[in-house]
């Protein structure tokens, strides 16, 4: 009878092993799942979210028919669009918060005034989709911002307007900023309309629903009719994914202001008998991606007025800027904002010396320990000059 070099384990030592490998394997697996997310978290973006599909990217500046509320308060005007993103009044509130009262500057525009209502508050928003700090230079705001973002959003958060360092380079100097990222999917991508738009004097794509299909009923399902009056004044809401936000849009005559449009169009909600849209009924939306930047001239430069004596009495806005990148289209919304506030000694050193060649001067080329030079020009008017 043959022996066996190794002799079998006994059976219930044979479970045990086997249940300590199950549990090796399992455990294993798990520890390559938590890696894969953590790298899988490290390498998705926010900005993957978007398409570059006929994106524009202006400057506030550069566009002469749409603005970039700092607040609901200001005006609608005729023709023109506005965009209000609540990232710069993020920043205001926590700046605010940081020096115990609101903010004041020398000759303030009136957006100031509007700014210290804090009409939007942080219990206003989803915790899970923003970040919002100020701090002093000597307590490491600038690194507490990384932080706050890496915290958050792992990896996924790629800020590219954090406040420079540079402008604010004292211990005493203030810095603020607000990031803000949603993405609101429809549980059922409504249709690419194949016809174009009329909207005022262009022709724009669309997304909806056109002709009755048996697939535009989970497209309608989505679609709520907050209040219909006719074809040109109606609230709808589209449903996402998402149940703690809402779509809303109304196509109605605007009040003087985004703040009392917003008003008249919720107390329509409120007080309308909403029903489900059918399968048969037509939508249309212009799809929008666009990513706009707006610097805050009105109090960059001010200098700021305060109560608190153990505030730095020179500080000035370095810096106040508000990003916001915006998508709408047949799956549903992102958007991503960024704001940021500095605050920073107003007095600029003047130079010691000023060297300016703007009256007329003299140009001289000469060997080293010669007496005469070998090129000399007098410039006394600009015909020699380089135009460009």
């Amino acid at each position: 009878m043959s022996t066996s070099l190794i002799e079998p384990a006994p059976p219930d030592k044979r479970i045990a092993v086997k249940r300590y490998f199950y549990l090796a394997l399992v455990f294993g697996t798990l520890f390559v799942l938590s890696v894969d997310c953590k790298h899988s978290d490290e390498s998705t973006s926010h900005d993957d979210a978007f398409t570059k599909d006929d994106l524009l990217v202006i400057q506030g500046a550069d566009v002469k028919h749409t603005f970039v509320n700092a607040t609901l308060d200001e005006p609608i005007e005729n023709g023109r669009n506005a965009v209000w993103c609540g990232t710069f009044q993020l920043a205001w509130n926590e700046t605010c918060a940081l020096l115990g009262e609101d903010l004041h500057f020398d000759l303030e525009p009136p957006m100031v005034a509007a700014l210290n209502k804090q009409a939007l508050k942080k219990d206003y928003l989803d915790p899970a989709c923003y970040i919002a700090l100020a701090g002093y230079v000597k307590d490491g705001i600038h690194q507490k911002i990384l932080q706050f973002l890496q915290n958050k959003f792992g990896g996924a958060a790629r800020p590219q307007h954090l406040p420079p360092e540079s402008l604010t380079p004292r211990s005493q100097d203030i810095v603020a900023y607000a990031y803000l990222f949603k993405n609101l999917e429809f549980p059922a991508p409504f249709e690419r309309l194949s016809q174009a738009l009329h909207f005022g004097y262009r022709l724009v794509p669309a997304f909806g629903m056109h002709e009755p299909k048996r697939s535009h009923e989970q497209m309608a399902a989505q679609t709520l009719i907050l209040d219909y009056n006719g074809p040109d004044d109606f609230v709808i809401e589209l449903k996402t994914k998402s149940p703690g936000d809402r779509l809303i849009m109304a196509k109605v005559q605007p009040k003087t202001s985004l703040a009392g449009t917003v008003d008249a169009v919720k107390s329509r909600c409120s007080s309308a008998k909403p029903q489900t849209c059918l399968p048969e009924d037509e939508l249309a939306v212009p799809k929008l991606n666009f990513d706009i930047f707006r610097q805050y001239n009105e109090i960059e430069g001010k200098r700021l007025i305060f109560r608190n004596p153990t505030i730095a009495g020179d500080l000035q806005v370095q810096s106040a800027m508000q990003d916001i990148r915006f998508q709408m289209d047949e799956k549903g919304v992102r958007l991503k904002s960024e704001s940021h506030v500095t605050l920073a000694c107003a007095q600029i050193p003047l130079p010691s010396h000023v060297m300016i060649f703007d009256k007329p001067f003299l140009i001289l080329l000469e060997r080293v320990d010669t007496q005469t030079p070998y090129f000399v020009m007098w410039i006394a008017n600009p015909e020699l000059f380089v135009s460009r």
